[in-house]
């Protein structure tokens, strides 16, 4: 609901809620002939079946009374021959109908079908009609004397040709046996009066849902008026007392509570007017506060940037104080192992000094990158990468872990020697770092198609989330050292050069697989350039 009204103006909320009072007026009048018309069709239906049972009772009546007639005929006349009291009784029958409309004849046939009496179609007389049938296909003839078995007899309802008017309508009619004589007895009666009667109850319908609905209309529009009138006044009401608050807070003046008429719009006002009393006080140290923090702020800029460029120096400073002696320590260990043999101690200070020297590697980086350019050159990937397992390798030995490498031959990329360095030993750092007591380092490098694949994979703890892995200054174990910053600059080496880097963590096993693309672009100019 509040979706629906929201960033919306009063008169379009006005809008709407007339249009949703109309609509529920509308539904209001189609449920009122709904039950209208409902009860009207139950009430025809109503007299359509006690039509039909008045009827039913009527022509039964007078089939009985003819059975009657017959069987007290045939009882007190038992010196006349069959054939002549039988004969007596069909004329007296055939005068036993309606004289104003020709219907309510009784007809009489035998059970085989035979008619005896019909004193409309008298040419029917001596005809065996067993096998008629009427429009719809009922075997009229044969039901009825089927029915007339029963012993109460029953009703068949067809079609049949009505004589006063010469068209064929739906009758009903009853038959009942006179088993002595094997005759089937019955009358019946058209069903077309019916229509007259549901005619006149349709028109008196009509007539009093019509009063009804004009009276229910007027009512409702007249009462959908006066509401209308009223919310149109209270809301008029509303949106003074709103543009009065708005002008009001518009031109920064108090608002006049007294010509606010709701009493929750005065309490508005009176809270408005009180901030502004308030912002009022504040505005006048504003600019006096605002000029002193602004100095404030500027010493702090000019102190934080001392800071910064005294840090830089530190750093490059430091850097540049930490290559030479561990420049020299690099090469006496190389000159002892040249001259000695292997010493274990030895070993573990080369080690170390090699993980020193690929954390200034990684902080040189930092600092010059952002001020030099790395041309791209063309590279053996195959060695290179050989070169750095066997630089790495002292340092692997020292936490016994060890190198397997599955390595192609002759496979050149164009890249920055630097970077691609970068790239190496921070994951052979971090696969070492991070790798179980005696595990096996993984290392292989491939060509797929046209991209070249370099995969790292070592024996660890599965990482949960390997996203952060990337986070400047962001450690998965604060234990094993480090500053955190190896793995960013790979990313941000990868970003820069289009480089796809994927990270799969499961089972204490973890890839890193790095996806060279064999870039046109940059061939051709390295082509270009070379030439």
């Amino acid at each position: 609901m509040n979706k629906l009204i929201l960033n919306k103006s009063i008169n379009k909320i006005n809008f709407f809620s007339l249009l949703f009072a109309a609509v529920l007026l509308v539904f209001f009048l189609l449920l009122v002939f709904y039950n209208s018309y409902t009860q009207y069709k139950s009430d025809i239906s109503k007299i359509e079946y006690e039509y039909i049972k008045s009827q039913k009772k009527f022509i039964e009546q007078e089939t009985k009374r003819a059975l009657r007639f017959i069987s007290y005929k045939h009882k007190n006349n038992k010196s006349k021959s069959i054939d002549e009291l039988q004969k007596e009784i069909v004329d007296a029958i055939e005068h036993m109908r309606n004289s104003l409309d020709g219907t309510g004849y009784i007809f009489i046939y035998t059970f085989d079908g035979v008619n005896i009496a019909d004193p409309i179609l008298k040419e029917n007389a001596g005809k065996n009609l067993i096998d008629f049938t009427d429009p719809n296909g009922k075997k009229v003839i044969y039901d009825l004397i089927d029915v007339s078995k029963n012993d109460n007899g029953g009703y068949v309802k067809y079609v049949w040709n009505k004589p006063t008017t010469n068209t064929l309508e739906e009758k009903i009619s009853y038959a009942i046996s006179y088993k002595p004589w094997k005759w089937m007895i019955g009358t019946g009666v058209y069903l077309d009066n019916i229509q007259i009667v549901l005619d006149k109850k349709k028109q008196t319908y009509y007539n009093k849902i019509s009063s009804y609905l004009v009276q229910v209309v007027s009512i409702m529009i007249v009462m959908f008026i006066i509401g209308v009138i009223v919310y149109r006044y209270l809301m008029s009401i509303l949106q003074d007392d709103i543009r009065l608050i708005r002008e009001s807070s518009e031109k920064l003046k108090n608002i006049d509570t007294k010509k606010i008429s709701f009493k929750e719009f005065k309490q508005v006002a009176l809270h408005i007017n009180t901030m502004k009393d308030n912002l009022n006080d504040l505005n006048k140290n504003l600019e006096k506060k605002v000029h002193q923090r602004t100095k404030e702020l500027e010493k702090s800029e000019r102190y934080v940037n001392e800071l910064v460029v005294k840090q830089d120096r530190f750093v490059k400073d430091a850097i540049h104080e930490i290559n030479t002696p561990l420049s020299i320590i690099i090469t006496n260990i190389d000159l002892f192992k040249l001259k000695l043999p292997a010493n274990k101690y030895l070993s573990k200070i080369e080690a170390a000094s090699k993980i020193i020297h690929n954390i200034y590697n990684d902080l040189e980086y930092m600092v010059k990158k952002d001020r030099i350019e790395y041309p791209k050159e063309n590279i053996s990937l195959d060695l290179f990468i050989l070169n750095r397992i066997e630089f790495f390798n002292e340092i692997a030995i020292a936490n016994n872990l060890n190198f397997k490498s599955k390595i192609e031959n002759n496979i050149n990329i164009l890249f920055n020697t630097i970077l691609l360095q970068r790239i190496c030993d921070n994951t052979l750092s971090n696969a070492i770092k991070y790798s179980y007591k005696e595990s096996i380092i993984d290392i292989n490098l491939y060509k797929k198609h046209r991209d070249v694949y370099l995969d790292i994979i070592n024996n660890g703890d599965t990482i949960d989330d390997t996203d952060k892995l990337f986070e400047r200054y962001y450690r998965e174990n604060s234990s094993r050292g480090g500053f955190g910053i190896g793995l960013n600059i790979i990313k941000e080496i990868c970003i820069e050069n289009k480089i796809k880097l994927e990270v799969h963590s499961i089972d204490n096993l973890t890839t890193f697989r790095y996806i060279f693309t064999n870039n046109k672009k940059d061939k051709e100019k390295y082509e270009n350039t070379t030439a």
